[in-house]
């Protein structure tokens, strides 16, 4: 009787638990959404979960994308917007699938940007062959010394920027920099340009040795040959501005990341700061008046030069300029640069 009785519990116990197994067999993948519309360079997230919920997950979900042009995805299920355009992105559990369709939305090139704000000149250097060829306005005249102004890659895996490097003036030396002829008149008898705006899409290098010294420069606005200081610089520290204007006690720049700087400037009136679309300080007016240090010359401006060698190597990937002081909302729109997002794809 007692043997009966134990083959019964054990024939039972092994009922319940080749139930149990079954239960657990996977039958489908569910995910925290199957529909994503995202901005480009904005990284998102999908969670896989096992159909039914206690199923027995023995091996990774693994990710695909029907369209890495698109849209890229990395092995923790984290999605890359790259362009725009629309794709799906499947997960994968043996013969299991699910898929995520995803938007990727249009996004408003830096280009346009600059030709609905009516730019006076705009350069982005993606010609190798012809790194000072103009997109808007005048070619620029790349004045090399010792050094030479070179291409290199840009903020994003499909643009170029260029590599102004330090090169300090000395006896008959030039140094290496940007002209720019802008061909703005004077107005109202004015002897220089009294309002203007000027977009720097630029890096600090964080490599060893630089910077080389303890600034770097933006731009000269009194002199073509490169005979006065600077008029506009970048402290190696981040902050950027100029003593008589005063420095950015904020938005300061952070070496290895690409910056849009911008200064809108109305001699007499207001000096205004900006980095990536926000504004971050207001110059000293008093001490920027009409045809004063920080006006324009009507023959042109030096970009990346400097008297005596506080110009240390700098990259810049575009420039634009525009005869008048755009507004915050101006700024605002031009934005942030567009640069490749940290993501493994591992």
């Amino acid at each position: 009787m007692k043997y009966i009785i134990g083959v019964s519990l054990f024939a039972f116990i092994a009922g319940l638990s080749g139930c149990k197994d079954e239960e657990k067999a996977m039958t489908g993948i569910a995910v925290s959404t199957k529909n994503i519309t995202m901005d480009v360079d904005v990284v998102t997230s999908v969670i896989p979960f096992a159909i039914p919920w206690d199923a027995e997950v023995q091996e990774k979900f693994t990710w695909t994308s029907e369209n890495t042009a698109v849209a890229k995805v990395n092995s923790k299920g984290q999605i890359l917007g790259v362009d725009p355009g629309e794709t799906n992105i499947v997960c994968h559990y043996q013969d299991l699938t699910a898929t995520i369709a995803v938007k990727v939305n249009t996004v408003e090139t830096l280009h346009d940007k600059i030709n609905s704000l009516v730019a006076k000149g705009y350069w982005e250097f993606e010609d190798a062959s012809n790194l000072p060829q103009k997109t808007i306005g005048n070619d620029l005249v790349f004045v090399q010394d010792n050094k030479r102004i070179t291409s290199i890659d840009g903020p994003r895996f499909d643009n170029k920027a260029v590599r102004v490097p330090w090169d300090p003036k000395s006896a008959g030396v030039t140094g290496t920099f940007i002209k720019c002829l802008h061909g703005f008149q004077p107005k109202n008898g004015e002897e220089k340009i009294n309002e203007y705006t000027i977009m720097w899409d630029i890096r600090l290098p964080n490599e060893e040795g630089m910077p080389e010294t303890g600034y770097y420069t933006l731009m000269s606005s009194r002199t073509l040959d490169n005979s006065k200081d600077q008029d506009f610089a970048i402290k190696s520290s981040g902050a950027f501005g100029i003593g008589n204007l005063g420095y950015s006690s904020s938005g300061v720049l952070v070496k290895g990341k690409w910056h849009r700087v911008v200064l809108a400037a109305k001699a007499g009136t207001s000096f205004t700061y900006y980095v990536d679309g926000v504004k971050v300080y207001s110059g000293n007016a008093a001490n920027g008046p009409i045809d004063g240090r920080f006006s324009l010359l009507p023959e042109g401006v030096l970009f990346f030069s400097d008297d005596d060698g506080d110009d240390s190597t700098i990259d810049a990937s575009a420039i634009a300029i525009w005869d008048k002081q755009l507004t915050a909302d101006e700024v605002k729109k031009l934005g942030a640069i567009r640069q490749t997002v940290d993501f493994s794809e591992d």
